[in-house]
């Protein structure tokens, strides 16, 4: 199980946008739900306690906080 947050990414063309969103967001305002890891993902960056990672399945980008 992770917490997901509630803000994703579609339609960007690489990584770099997905990674300049992640360092730019305050995620302690923004809302979670715990749920399965999405099955066709791959890790792209980590920064300050959030992993982003892109959902080749769905074409987005979701990020999560990270456990302990």
């Amino acid at each position: 199980m992770i917490k997901l947050y509630s803000a994703h990414l579609t339609n960007c063309d690489n990584d770099n946008e997905a990674i300049e969103y992640l360092k730019g967001m305050v995620w302690c305002e923004c809302e979670h739900v715990v749920t399965d890891q999405p099955k066709y993902s791959r890790f792209v960056e980590s920064y300050e306690g959030v992993d982003c990672y892109y959902d080749y399945g769905s074409d987005l980008y979701y990020f999560v906080e990270v456990s302990e």
